[in-house]
């Protein structure tokens, strides 16, 4: 075996092995060393169609394995300039894989056994587009990446209209049984079923993504409905309708629509107008709820290129607008008359929907001046002279402001940081983000500037979204934890029940979240001991024989027996590698899976036992417990 350090620089040079009987993989790469202190390389292996690269810290190298560090390479380099920290040392191995044969070995110790990897490079990377473009691993997904490839895979996410979800009766029945939301569990309830069942994986990333950013509150919204006192039923219904159709027009504009269009639906969309006050926001006495988070936490960022005065402007831009219900044919005309309030909730009260409104006598008339100063200055004209139509006197002063927010740069630069740091890494290179507002500036996309699809696009072919250094760099917040666990163990729920109380306790409850900046898309901030515990406990009661019913199940056995692994006795290794290869890409130590091997080989009392169905659900929820599955 050949020899190579760094920071010493080594490299562990594997022999080729001189005869290949056909149908078999490449043979051990050789000649693997370093030229100048960045470039990896090595010679052509008979066989190979492409290498793999895996790096690893020799003081780990006994114990735990290199992880995949460059996947599919064509060439015979690698160039790979991280250093590590002083006193510590990279160690490298290289295999050669075949599109038909597979990957070749990654060399053996000098004692004799074979190298270790976290995780071969295809599964780690299967696993890794799965997480970041869904909710984990299930078995449809896995298999349509395997017919796609890669690039196809992400591009049909990226065009959810193109993927079937009328034969997808996992997902319609439960659907079909929760029907229209009529309450926010019924709400909360739709995600989770959509996030474990849907194929449309993608949209349904990017729908609950931009419903956070547009975060509402439930209850502030309900409390708006008093005027359907004691009416609570009603109350609820029209609350959650609200919201509903929120997250519908999300869905839609998230792959149809640009941000211009987006920002309208989220900042006066009805919940919001609610939620943040603005019903209260008249001329003379300007509330700032809206205007500040408007510019703050929807559109530019925490002083990213606007003022306190900005505020305060945009604030008087939006007095006058409030809700109110309007009859079915008017919904989509701010201008159009309200129903009156004393028909609301009586059995005169027509047909309608409760919308967005505009109230020219309680607006704000005066110029108004946006971003004064600064090469975005946009004035908003006086209305106030009677010219005109004067029943729609101002209502022009909000798309006007919205024009000018959505074209500020400051808004292309933080929407696309904070999607690249949802999908691709939580510290965006310049470049990166760069990279993705030239796509949002360019005009010529199907939606336009801004075009939320394309935006999607540059950030998914972002060359970092598909490093191997940055598999498991990121950690699931608690419902993709939650999801992940039901999409990898066949899971069956019907979002609700025991598991909106496994979310109350982890406190990630969709739609309740009291904070206008909704919940945090940075996985650390999710890691606490309690939480922690929570998560742990989930996978277990999931795996529990006393837990198991329709609507809060797994069926592990059902899954390990369609895919060949049987669940007699004697098998356990086998069982516990199927679930590293599902679960985890992979990606456990050899002790971890022996850890699981031994708890399914024992019963409570640590006694060696022969295990049945039950200990085999067990032994899964236990790994469920283990580091790794909190990353993605």
């Amino acid at each position: 075996m050949g020899n190579s350090i760094r920071a010493s620089l080594p490299v562990l040079s594997l022999l080729l092995v001189a005869s290949l009987s056909y149908g078999a993989p490449p043979g051990e790469v050789t000649g693997i060393g370093f030229s100048g202190k960045d470039l990896l390389q090595w010679s052509a292996t008979t066989g190979a169609d492409d290498y793999n690269v895996y790096r690893g810290s020799t003081s780990q190298l006994a114990s735990v394995g290199a992880r995949c560090h460059g996947d599919e390479i064509a060439v015979l380099q690698f160039n790979t300039p991280a250093i590590p920290e002083p006193g510590a040392s990279f160690y490298y191995l290289v295999t050669g894989e075949s599109d038909v044969d597979g990957e070749g070995s990654a060399g053996s110790q000098s004692a004799g056994p074979a190298r270790e990897t976290l995780g071969r490079c295809d599964t780690v990377m299967r696993n890794h587009v799965l997480n970041r473009s869904g909710y984990g691993w299930d078995e449809w997904s896995e298999d349509r990446l395997a017919t796609l490839g890669t690039a196809a895979y992400l591009a049909e996410q990226l065009d959810p209209a193109s993927i079937d979800e009328g034969s997808n009766t996992e997902l319609q029945s439960r659907l079909t049984d929760i029907g229209p939301p009529d309450r926010v569990e019924d709400l909360q309830a739709i995600a989770i079923v959509r996030a474990v069942y849907a194929r449309r994986q993608l949209e349904q990333q990017t729908a609950l993504f931009y419903s956070n950013h547009f975060t509402t509150q439930y209850q502030e919204v309900y409390n708006f409905f008093n005027v359907y006192n004691p009416d609570l039923v009603r109350r609820r219904l029209e609350a959650t309708t609200l919201q509903a159709r929120d997250e519908d027009t999300f869905r839609d504009l998230g792959f149809n629509g640009n941000f211009r269009e987006i920002l309208e639906e989220g900042v006066v969309g009805a919940s919001m107008i609610l939620y943040l006050d603005n019903d209260n926001n008249v001329v003379g006495r300007p509330n700032e709820n809206l205007s500040r988070e408007a510019l703050e936490l929807h559109s530019m960022g925490v002083d990213n290129g606007y003022t306190q005065l900005d505020v305060e402007e945009l604030a008087e831009i939006l007095t006058g607008w409030n809700v109110c219900k309007k009859e079915t044919p008017d919904i989509d005309d701010p201008l159009a008359p309200c129903i009156p309030r004393n028909l609301i909730g009586t059995p005169g009260e027509p047909a309608g929907a409760w919308v967005r409104n505009f109230r020219v006598d309680q607006h704000d008339c005066s110029q108004k001046t946006l971003f004064l100063g600064t090469p975005y200055e946009t004035v908003i004209p006086d209305t106030c002279d009677g010219l005109g139509d004067p029943t729609s006197a101002g209502e022009d002063d909000l798309y006007l402001a919205l024009d000018a927010i959505a074209d500020h740069p400051s808004t292309a630069e933080f929407m696309s940081t904070k999607l690249l740091k949802r999908f691709v890494s939580e510290s965006p290179t310049q470049a990166m983000i760069d990279s993705v507002i030239a796509e949002w500036n360019d005009d010529t996309h199907p939606a336009g500037r801004g075009d939320l699809r394309e935006v999607l696009r540059a950030v998914i072919e972002q060359s970092a979204f598909l490093d191997p250094d940055q598999a498991g760099s990121k950690i699931r917040t608690p419902f993709e934890h939650v999801v992940a666990v039901f999409r990898g163990m066949r899971g069956q729920t019907n979002g609700a029940n025991t598991v909106a109380g496994y979310m109350n306790r982890l406190q990630h409850v969709l739609y309740r979240n009291a904070s206008p900046d909704g919940y945090s898309e940075l996985g650390g901030d999710w890691i606490g001991t309690t939480n922690l515990l929570e998560r742990q406990n989930f996978g277990l009661d999931l795996t529990e024989s006393i837990f198991i019913n329709p609507d809060f199940s797994e069926r592990i056995i059902p899954l390990l027996n369609d895919n060949g692994i049987s669940t007699a006795p004697g098998n356990a290794e086998a069982i516990v590698e199927f679930f590293s290869d599902k679960l985890f890409g992979g990606a456990l130590t050899v002790m971890e899976k022996q850890a699981a091997v031994d708890y399914l080989n024992t019963d409570e009392l640590g006694q060696t036992t022969p295990y049945n169905d039950a200990r085999i659900r067990e032994t899964i929820g236990f790994m469920t417990g283990y580091p790794q599955f909190l990353e993605q």
